[in-house]
């Protein structure tokens, strides 16, 4: 499947109600796939929730993100402008995750393997990126979103209709992605979209690597943070802490537990949780490789299928279930890209050059 290139450029609000319009189909349907998640999540653990109150509580975020972020909050109030549906709409479709920890207080994320190789073992370069793991009816509406904003780094990022910024790189270097972390205080708060997209309006790497650890969260991520210059770390966090992780060696891999000191998954979730097997496997991937690695070579260790049901690259075996809905590589010294739409196994990856575009 082919992602839709999509160019937005101007000032914040403007740029938003570019996006809205032109996607505003994809947004709205969206929007409302997502609600019928939360509903159905909600039905399944016997929580009584409905259509109201899933909006109310999605008001409750919005005041963070409008104190948290000046221009991203433009942008998302013009997406949802442009797009003709409500913020609190918007804020369940783009902070999704983060949402559902606090309205079903959610089950333990079976989400996304990240990895990151330093320029020891690729070559001069840093290699960064993960599978993109998630419920299988996002798919469709994942683009590629080029933006180029009057003030601050243009940037790429492969994202879903509506949400400014999910994976991304930006011309100053910065590279910035993701993965999903059960953390015990989830609360309305500033998204892990919403940072993403901060970070990605920094020309630095430590002002990216402060939009993360300075926010108001909403619940816990993991994050990694990559620049030009061959820095590279992970930042662990809940709602209410964040810790900045810099191991040593030339590779890196993370799942969906937290390994940090003092924020440690429950024993009893990480029993049941695929994360755990995965990150072996990718560390073990890793080790045995034979470096320089390639963007062929983290293509290949993404699509691996070693574990079965537990296995990095996940295919939907239920109708309304999770899959490997794609993967993405950055280098930041190059400001390139590398996009798989759909599991990773089942095709070649597209590269984009932020420079080119």
């Amino acid at each position: 499947m082919d992602l839709r290139l999509v160019h937005i450029s101007g000032e914040p609000y403007e740029m938003g109600r570019q996006h809205g319009r032109m996607l505003r189909d994809e947004v709205r349907a969206l929007a409302e796939e997502r609600v019928r998640l939360v509903l159905s999540r909600a039905a399944s653990a016997g929580h009584e929730q409905d259509r109201a109150r899933c909006l109310a509580l999605a008001a409750r975020y919005l005041p963070a993100y409008r104190a948290y972020s000046a221009a991203g909050y433009e942008e998302f109030r013009g997406i949802a402008d442009g797009a003709g549906i409500s913020q609190e709409l918007l804020l369940i479709s783009t902070g999704y995750t983060d949402y559902v920890d606090v309205s079903d207080r959610g089950t333990f994320p079976e989400e996304c393997t990240a990895l990151w190789v330093r320029p020891e073992a690729a070559g001069g370069r840093t290699l960064c990126g993960q599978t993109w793991d998630m419920h299988a009816s996002v798919e469709p509406f994942a683009v590629l979103l080029h933006r180029k904003p009057n003030r601050g780094p243009a940037t790429l990022s492969l994202t879903t209709a509506g949400c400014p910024s999910l994976f991304g790189i930006n011309a100053a270097g910065i590279a910035v992605g993701t993965n999903n972390l059960k953390g015990p205080d989830a609360r309305p708060g500033v998204v892990f979209t919403a940072m993403i997209h901060e970070a990605l309006a920094a020309d630095s790497f430590e002002a990216a690597v402060a939009a993360l650890t300075d926010a108001p969260r909403a619940s816990g991520h993991n994050y990694y943070v990559a620049d030009a210059d061959g820095r590279v770390c992970d930042v662990e966090t809940t709602a209410e802490h964040a810790v900045v992780l810099q191991p040593e060696g030339h590779t890196f891999a993370h799942a969906n537990h937290y390994t940090a000191p003092g924020l440690a998954s429950p024993v009893e979730a990480l029993a049941a949780s695929s994360s755990p097997v995965r990150e072996r496997r990718m560390r073990a991937l890793l080790a045995a490789g034979s470096p320089p690695y390639a963007p062929e070579d983290i293509h290949r260790f993404l699509s691996d299928h070693e574990g079965g049901a537990r296995s990095i690259c996940v295919h939907n075996t239920t109708p309304d279930g999770g899959k490997s809905c794609g993967m993405v590589l950055f280098c930041p010294q190059t400001r390139e890209m590398w996009v798989r739409l759909g599991n990773p196994c089942e095709g070649p990856l597209q590269h984009y050059a932020l420079g080119n575009l």
